[in-house]
């Protein structure tokens, strides 16, 4: 039996966090010169792969538990890869609730649990 390439190590999910942390400092910077207000809540999307359908379901059910709402989760139709999966689910919170590195650390550390990888999170301005 092969090692699963996204079951991450602490120190990978250490890394996978520190790398989210840089993009969230840099989104920082981006929100602030937009004069957006970090504390209105608004839908947040966070992006996920999986390594099949069956942990892109108990991924989206540990989500789901945490207050998440399943906007995807289908094949990611990627010809290197065809066992890969695309989980896409959203919250309604603030900017600043999501710029936290505990919120981060959560989405890195629920997503290898369940052979996954967090990608990060997107919204509207």
């Amino acid at each position: 039996m092969r090692p699963d390439p996204m079951r991450l190590s602490e120190s990978q999910i250490e890394e996978a966090i520190s790398g989210h942390e840089s993009r969230n400092a840099h989104l920082r910077r981006v929100f602030i010169e937009k004069a957006v207000d970090f504390a209105l809540p608004r839908l947040i999307e966070c992006h996920f792969w999986t390594r099949s359908k069956e942990d892109a379901a108990r991924l989206s059910e540990a989500l789901a538990t945490r207050g998440f709402r399943i906007l995807a989760q289908r094949p990611a139709s990627s010809a290197t890869d065809p066992s890969l999966w695309n989980v896409e689910a959203g919250i309604n919170q603030s900017i600043e609730l999501t710029l936290r590195r505990e919120f981060t650390d959560e989405l890195v550390r629920v997503s290898a649990k369940h052979s996954g990888k967090y990608d990060g999170w997107g919204t509207s301005i």
